[in-house]
């Protein structure tokens, strides 16, 4: 671009920075951040503002917190893959399996045989399902709405949640076999020991409510009528 020309362009951009009312160290800057001036018209263009004075419109997740851990947790799961897939393993080989077996023509061997593949394919799964699925993996609590929600492993190694209060929760007097407590008529299992905050628990298992006598009262009351 030539001298006359630039000479011939002050006057038009000084002109169109007058009339918009902008300071010249803010022309400067708008030119410094890749405005376009068009100089035949003699207008500038700016461009939109990028930002926004909008409040932010996100919704906010509940604050939640996991107060257990159980640590038995990569074992279960590690033994219930194994376990099922030597099961889907045994389904898919079991026709050969059986024909060859079935050819020896000797009938104890092919009894003792059916019952040992039929035992580690179909009955192993289900004996791990009914030991491991009252084991309680995570334990979170929710502070907005004062409830637990306690995940456990279905049987096929898939998480499944169950929310619960402390008032839904019944401590058995005779505890069953991995049985802690029951919350919505779901029995579950955890150890007591592995909560990092033991109130959560005292709460879960309602030490923090007044004693209850009823089985007190009810045994003096058989007393007497012996």
């Amino acid at each position: 671009m030539s001298l006359k020309v630039c000479s011939r362009l002050v006057p038009v951009v000084s002109n169109s920075v007058s009339a918009l009312s902008v300071p010249r160290y803010s022309f400067c800057r708008l030119l410094s951040a890749n405005r376009l001036v068009t100089p035949s018209v003699g207008l500038v263009h700016i461009s939109s503002c990028k930002y926004s004075t909008k409040p932010s419109t996100a919704p906010t997740k509940p604050h939640i917190k996991e107060v257990y851990y159980g640590v038995l947790t990569p074992q279960i799961k590690a033994v219930k893959i194994f376990s099922l897939t030597s099961s889907i393993v045994g389904l898919i080989a079991q026709p050969f399996l059986y024909s060859e077996i079935a050819s020896t023509g000797n009938i104890p061997i092919i009894l003792a045989a059916y019952s040992f593949i039929g035992f580690f394919t179909v009955l192993t799964p289900i004996l791990l399902h009914l030991v491991t699925k009252k084991y309680i993996t995570h334990l979170i609590y929710k502070e907005d709405t004062n409830s637990y929600v306690a995940t456990t492993v279905n049987f096929f190694c898939l998480s499944k949640e169950i929310e619960f209060k402390s008032d839904d929760v019944k401590v058995p007097s005779v505890p069953g076999m991995f049985t802690s407590f029951t919350a919505n008529g779901k029995s579950l299992f955890l150890d007591p020991r592995l909560f990092e905050h033991p109130e959560h628990y005292a709460k879960i298992m309602g030490y923090d409510k007044p004693l209850d006598f009823k089985l007190y009262e009810d045994s003096e009351s058989n007393v007497k009528k012996n």
